[in-house]
């Protein structure tokens, strides 16, 4: 019976990857003018700056300005790109951290589910401590948030 279908299905998925292919050479060719038109209008908005400033300030000044301005932005995308990648890391540690301290949890848990086992009393109180560590855990940290004011009156 799936001998019947092997056809239509290879069809189907063929036919996803060809479209899939025409849809991304598509945006690489439209992505491509993109950045073209966008960096030769960069370009020529830069020459006119360069002109309005000759005109002004005279040759020199006019290519010390820009220049600066083109370092001034530089400096402030490399400090922007290492505050964001330390932010990044920082919360890469902190999700680490939580899988660490959920995985230790879990394995202490599960090594003293034997022990707790063996002793009936401790059997019953085994769920109670489980719905507890999960409240306790889970808790919002938005609690000290105060409270919305009923609107409705």
């Amino acid at each position: 019976m799936l001998k019947l279908f092997t056809p239509v299905i290879s069809a189907i998925i063929g036919s996803e990857v060809q479209a899939a292919t025409q849809r991304a050479k598509r945006s690489a060719i439209l992505y491509t003018i993109m950045a073209v038109a966008l960096l030769t209008g960069t370009f020529f908005l830069l020459m006119a700056l360069f002109f309005a400033l000759m005109m002004h300030f005279g040759l020199i000044i006019a290519a010390l300005i820009i220049t600066a301005g083109c370092v001034v932005l530089a400096i402030l995308a490399f400090i922007i790109n290492r505050v964001m990648d330390n932010a990044e890391k920082r919360r890469l540690e902190e999700r680490r951290a939580a899988i660490d301290t959920n995985a230790a949890l879990t394995a202490a848990a599960v090594a003293a589910v034997p022990t707790l086992l063996k002793k009936p009393l401790l059997t019953l109180a085994l769920p109670v401590a489980g719905l507890l560590a999960v409240s306790l855990l889970s808790k919002d940290k938005k609690t000290d948030s105060p409270p919305k004011k009923d609107q409705g009156s």
